[in-house]
């Protein structure tokens, strides 16, 4: 069944958008000339002048098109859904009832990894130049430790590109990228106990560790070239020292590209289905014991601050989450700290109760193993039911990502010191080579189909928008690829192939080979 969720009412639309679906009779069977003649909770239509169901829900659902939030997340779709029980699982019964407060967070930090051996090779070494004997071109990134997959997905096309590049990055959070790229830090090699040496991809899409100074030589390091973030500049901002973090025109730039999903994962074997924003906000701030505090109910399972597996309060999914779920994103969760993506993911696999285990993480690491995790449904504060970010377990569509059914993702952000040599009005070119292209509104196909590979979302494929973290959605009017994503995670659509925006009715525009609406 195709998992796309319905915008408008006329029945052409609703034929287009559910094509495929198998439609059963409703039970009365009841006659009709027009849509308007059959009624029901999810919507039955006419269909041969017999009112039939048209697959929609959840019961209640809202049917037209979203204007306030409450309406993208309550919209009626195709997709499955899940609802989490807050009164009966929470004591949480009605709307006057408040959340407490949060408590002082239990935290810890899990044990640090064996450290890889400590590599001998350069970065720079057999990387890409412009001519013989020229420096290598490379691009130096440090920040999200989510970007590894989107990278992967990005280099070859770098190595193909007219003037080829390597991409090198170091793993750190989002908001030590940002600070990075205001304060001018330089990358450099990390205590060999600890590792977290930076890395590259080869022709091979290996990773290869890898020595910004060489080995015994003045450590020097290098300036970065753009830092990556899940988050806005401005969300980094601290009071406490005052430091802000607003991007200008003479000193840093913000581009924003794909969208990055993340998710509430537990293992595969855990019996439990859904979570909602409330019970979430219960276990990372008050570690799922609130029933001291006001008469709620524990969060069981989740009442063991050991068994959180998530990032400090300076990663994007911490923050996100925080905004999320209404808690303080500069007060650190319950939780352990396990200092990297790939660690917790790591951690999350090994954990021995999955009950009890809960972790917050991007939907590329999740999606490399699904099988072995399982995402939570997620309800949203004022949604009825959860949903995945996909239509269903086993499809990547990201269709309630799209629409505006599942509130849990951020923009990557590509943060660029602009260019001394240029009088600080521009990024300089290894910049460009890799921030223009991820940040176009028309994006190579290539490259939307390096960003499905890498299990985001091209900013084109989405059919909502947000101008601040964790915001209010807005649907978005512009350039569309939504037909070709489509075809690439699902195998088909109900859009019109095209070979130019002639073939298109209604000014529509032919994009990637199917009619858009922009």
């Amino acid at each position: 069944m195709n998992a796309t969720t319905i915008a408008g009412a006329t029945a052409a639309l609703l034929y287009a958008a559910l094509g495929g679906c198998s439609f059963v009779l409703d039970s009365s069977s009841k006659q009709c000339s027009v849509d308007a003649d059959c009624s029901g909770p999810n919507h039955p239509v006419c269909q041969e002048n017999v009112c039939v169901e048209s697959g929609l829900g959840p019961d209640g659902c809202f049917f037209g098109q979203p204007a306030q939030q409450a309406d993208f997340l309550n919209q009626c779709t195709t997709s499955n859904f899940f609802t989490f029980k807050n009164c009966d699982r929470l004591g949480l019964c009605n709307a006057s009832q408040q959340l407490p407060k949060p408590t002082d967070a239990m935290t810890g930090t899990a044990p640090a990894p064996q450290p890889p051996a400590e590599p001998l090779n350069l970065c720079t070494a057999g990387a890409p130049t412009s001519g013989t004997g020229a420096t290598p071109n490379m691009i130096w990134m440090t920040g999200s430790s989510d970007f590894g997959p989107l990278m992967h997905a990005a280099q070859p096309l770098l190595s193909a590109a007219a003037t080829p590049y390597r991409a090198v990055f170091q793993n750190a959070s989002s908001c030590a990228g940002v600070a990075a790229a205001f304060t001018g830090t330089v990358m450099k090699d990390p205590d060999p106990a600890k590792g977290n040496w930076a890395f590259y991809y080869d022709d091979g899409g290996n990773p290869v560790n890898c020595r910004i100074d060489a080995k015994g030589a003045t450590v020097v390091g290098v300036p970065i070239t753009l830092a990556i973030s899940d988050l806005y500049a401005t969300t980094c901002s601290t009071t406490t020292p005052p430091v802000t973090y607003t991007p200008s025109n003479t000193t840093v730039r913000d581009y924003t590209g794909p969208v990055v999903p993340f998710v509430f994962a537990t293992k595969a074997a855990s019996s439990e289905q859904s979570i909602s924003a409330e019970a979430a906000h219960l276990v990372f701030g008050n570690g799922g014991n609130p029933q001291m505090l006001n008469g709620m109910k524990a969060v069981a399972p989740w009442t063991d601050y050991t068994q959180y597996y998530i990032r400090s309060n300076t990663a994007g999914s911490t923050v996100l989450t925080a905004k999320l779920i209404g808690l303080d994103k500069d007060k650190p969760f319950w939780g352990i700290d396990r200092a990297s993506t790939d660690n917790l993911k790591d951690s999350l696999l090994a954990a021995t109760n999955p009950d009890a285990a809960l972790g917050i993480l991007s939907i590329d690491f999740y999606d490399q193993n699904r099988g072995d995790l399982k995402a939570l449904y997620l309800q949203s504060m004022g949604q009825t039911a959860g949903y995945l970010p996909d239509s269903k377990p086993t499809t990547v569509d990201k269709i309630n990502v799209r629409d505006g059914h599942y509130g849990l993702w951020g923009y990557v952000h590509f943060i660029v010191p602009t260019d001394p040599a240029a009088g600080n009005t521009d990024i300089n070119a290894a910049a460009k080579a890799i921030v223009l292209r991820l940040s176009a509104s028309n994006l190579e196909q290539s490259l939307i189909d390096a960003i499905i590979k890498a299990s985001e979302v091209p900013q084109c494929a989405m059919k909502v928008e947000r101008s601040d973290e964790v915001g209010a959605f807005s649907t978005r009017n512009l350039f569309s690829c939504g037909c070709y994503f489509d075809v690439k995670t699902t195998g088909h659509t109900s859009c019109k192939t095209c070979g130019t925006s002639e073939d298109c009715a209604d000014g529509g525009s032919c994009n990637y080979g199917y009619c858009e609406a922009h």
